[in-house]
């Protein structure tokens, strides 16, 4: 199955073996901190969303919401220079909430929720990204990840930025939302290793605890290859298995991301970093509402697929990047990533509820998907001065090429009574009374044109330029500009007679511009506008299995105020208010098709986000979040749309993390999370019920103790059992996502 990706994993296991054959073939002692100055400079530094950043940073001990985030200009620019929100989620904050992937941040990060299945299914104020959006999740600044449906791990990050707003200008092709830039670690010359051992396990909704267990193994492992420390290696890996609280369900993962960095000279670095991830899971759609009513749901650990039912999928990434400091302080920044992805799914899935309220209609379906991205970006960031105007400037091109096949190897519909009857009980299920899945035909006779093997090819080109302008001692202008085309060809690889289906898009002018006027060192009072722009994904299809979507496209307007570093330093946070309007928003329903889509006239984001970051005493640190967001359509020839509110997009949400140090060993730590209620669909013509999604309050505790080399953290998620239910999916009242009951997380960690 996965031989497209060999060659890629045997260079990811070659850079590992290489490495650490490297460190065990010598025998000196640690580099000392008089090396050569040309390590001391630390030109590995890597790019982290276009900019450069110094591998050994100085940072605060346990800071949880850190000032360093870079991503929303793309160079080296504080936060209080940056005219929009932009958020940095530290490594303490991570490991002290046992975030273990992505997804399980999103509680505590303001205006950020889940929106569905995918890893790429996330809602950021009121709007949706999807699982074709390559750049809502970002690595070091570049599109492409390994996995596509699980969340993505966090053991390689040294912490997690959240840029909220349209940043189509810098990143390209964004949701008008924000986005998550993962910073990954980097290699550092001083020898660090790090092993951890985590157990999981659930206590409530009648699963003992111990019942549905799992672990989690990680290393990670750093150091200097040679004495004058010009080359660095770091390796990180990371094994689970697990069984989830839904029955008959399991997540098995493997990840190793070793990385490589050559310090050619004092100015010019060159860095290789891999990653190889591989999942096992169960199949799993979720619950199902009758009637739209999420009272009438079963329970949440109910499945309705089949026992053995599964994804497989393993992607490779490759990235390579130089970075070059000239004489006259100008740095070049070039970065190349590559993905290679397969993935393999068969399962019984949801297609609709007869009217009895009960009986759910599946289908079985196997779907191979193989998807390849090649992406690159390259800058230059130069600071100079004309009269008295300072410029911090950076200008570069970006593009990229991908191709992704989907291949419908079996789409049987459900045909009742008979021997591939696959209807099933929403509140007595009872699996194993299907065919066993290879007997089961390819397509049914009644539907014979279902079966699929189409490619989509893709090609994107783009120059950018973006400026902070220094107009005086308070007052500073940001600008940016991007230009770029795209083409998008799908191909219909059952049937080569047909003409393939070709999109072209272009935009001459994408803008960006922010006003900031900063008092003082600790204050920065600020007002932006900017733009994103999303082309219409041409596999995508209405009722008719036509693609008549135009491009989807947002700006934005916001003002704020940010303070940094008040009270000696215990006082930070932000304040932001902000308006984002999306010509051409999709939504997403249920159709004999599969999944279809509609194309509302406007949608409309309005909000206010409250971010605060206190450290009121040496041994308290708070961090706070608070967000409302009305998301709503605005403008539609779907009469009963017309002021709907957006899915997955709650008004209210507001989250706190406090952690106290009773000792210098001991810390216990509380947080609270809310999600106010919100609308599980948009509705359409053929079926105008809302599906309205309760609100939830969950609380969850941490003791962590730490000696020496050595930690211990035991966690305890939803304290209170609270029945919840985080998302729903693409096709809403067949695809409700089920949280989890009160869990427990017990970690050790030793650092040599």
């Amino acid at each position: 199955m996965y031989t497209r990706n060999s060659l890629s994993f045997a260079t990811a296991l070659a850079l590992s073996l290489a490495s650490l054959s490297a460190v065990r073939a010598q025998e000196q002692e640690p580099v000392p901190d008089s090396a050569p100055a040309a390590a001391e400079t630390e030109t590995q530094a890597r790019t982290e969303g276009g900019q450069s950043e110094a591998l050994e940073t100085v940072e605060i001990e346990g800071k949880f919401l850190e000032t360093s985030a870079q991503s929303a200009m793309k160079m080296e620019v504080p936060v209080m220079d940056t005219p929009f929100s932009v958020q940095s989620y530290g490594k303490a904050f991570i490991e002290s909430v046992e975030a273990t992937d992505i997804s399980q941040m999103f509680s505590y990060m303001t205006g950020v929720k889940k929106a569905g299945f995918t890893g790429f299914d996330i809602s950021f104020r009121g709007f949706k990204s999807t699982g074709d959006d390559q750049n809502s999740l970002l690595v070091d600044g570049m599109p492409g990840m390994a996995g596509r449906y699980g969340s993505p791990p966090t053991v390689a990050l040294e912490r997690i930025e959240l840029v909220r707003g349209a940043m189509s200008v810098l990143y390209g092709q964004n949701q008008p939302g924000g986005f998550i830039n993962m910073v990954t670690k980097k290699p550092k010359r001083e020898r660090a290793t790090s092993v951890g051992i985590r157990g999981t396990g659930y206590a409530g909704h009648d699963i003992s605890l111990g019942g549905r267990a799992g672990y989690l193994i990680d290393l990670d492992t750093t150091g200097s290859i040679d004495d004058d420390g010009r080359f660095l290696y770091r390796i990180i890996g990371e094994f689970g298995d697990r069984d989830t609280f839904r029955d008959y369900t399991y997540d098995k993962g493997k990840y190793i991301a070793p990385a490589l960095t050559w310090n050619v000279g004092d100015s010019t670095s060159l860095s290789a970093r891999a990653e190889y991830r591989y999942s096992d899971s169960s199949f799993d759609q979720g619950l199902v509402a009758p009637n739209r009513d999420i009272r009438l749901v079963a329970p949440i650990t109910t499945y309705y697929s089949e026992p053995g039912n599964n994804r497989e999928e393993e992607g490779v990434t490759t990235n390579l990047s130089l970075l070059h400091t000239f004489g006259n302080g100008t740095t070049w920044n070039t970065t190349w990533r590559r993905v290679d992805y397969d993935s393999d799914q068969r399962e019984f899935s949801h297609v609709r509820l007869l009217s009895d309220g009960r009986t759910l209609v599946r289908r079985a379906r196997h779907l191979k998907t193989a998807r390849k991205y090649d992406n690159f970006d390259s800058s230059l960031a130069f600071d100079f001065t004309t009269g008295p105007l300072a410029y911090k400037m950076t200008v570069g091109v970006s593009g990229g090429n991908g191709q992704v096949d989907e291949n419908r190897l079996k789409f049987f519909n459900s045909t009742c009574p008979g021997v591939y009857c696959f209807n099933i009980d929403i509140y007595d299920p009872i699996h194993g009374q299907v065919p066993a899945f290879d007997d089961i035909p390819a397509n049914n006779p009644a539907t014979p044109n279902l079966l699929t093997n189409n490619r989509l090819k893709t090609e994107n080109l783009a120059f950018y330029t973006a400026a902070l302008i220094t107009l005086s001692e308070r007052w500073k202008l940001s600008v940016g500009l991007r230009n770029l085309r795209e083409e998008q060809k799908i191909i219909n690889r059952r049937d080569p007679t047909s003409a393939p289906v070709v999109k072209k898009s272009r935009k001459s002018a994408l803008p960006m511009a922010g006003l900031l006027f900063q008092p003082n060192e600790h204050w920065t009072l600020y007002g932006s506008y900017s733009e994103s722009y999303v082309p219409a994904d041409p596999d995508d299809q209405d009722i008719n299995g036509a693609n008549p979507f135009d491009p989807l496209t947002g700006e934005q307007y916001e003002v704020g105020v940010k303070v940094e570093d008040l009270f000696e330093g215990r006082v930070g946070g932000s304040l932001a208010l902000y308006r984002i309007d999306e010509l051409n928003v999709k939504n997403s329903f249920s159709c004999p098709l599969g999944v279809c889509y509609d194309q509302l006239g406007e949608a409309r984001s309005e909000g206010v986000e409250i971010e605060a970051n206190l450290n009121p005493t040496d041994r308290l640190q708070v961090a706070f979040g608070y967000a409302y967001t009305d998301a709503r359509v605005v403008a539609s020839n779907i009469a009963v749309q017309v002021d709907a509110q957006l899915a997955n997009a709650p008004k209210q949400t507001a989250n706190i993390w406090t952690s106290y140090s009773i000792t210098d060993a001991f810390t216990a730590s509380v947080g609270v999370s809310h999600i106010g209620k919100y609308q599980g669909l948009v509705p359409t013509a053929a079926a105008p019920q809302l599906m309205p999604m309760p609100g939830y309050t969950l609380a969850d505790i941490a003791l962590t103790y730490k000696v020496d080399r050595y930690t211990i953290n035991l966690k305890m998620g939803n304290i209170f059992d609270k029945t919840h239910y985080e998302a729903t999916g693409l096709t809403a009242p067949i695809q409700v996502i089920p949280g989890p009951p009160r869990n427990v997380t017990l970690s050790f960690r030793a650092t040599f």
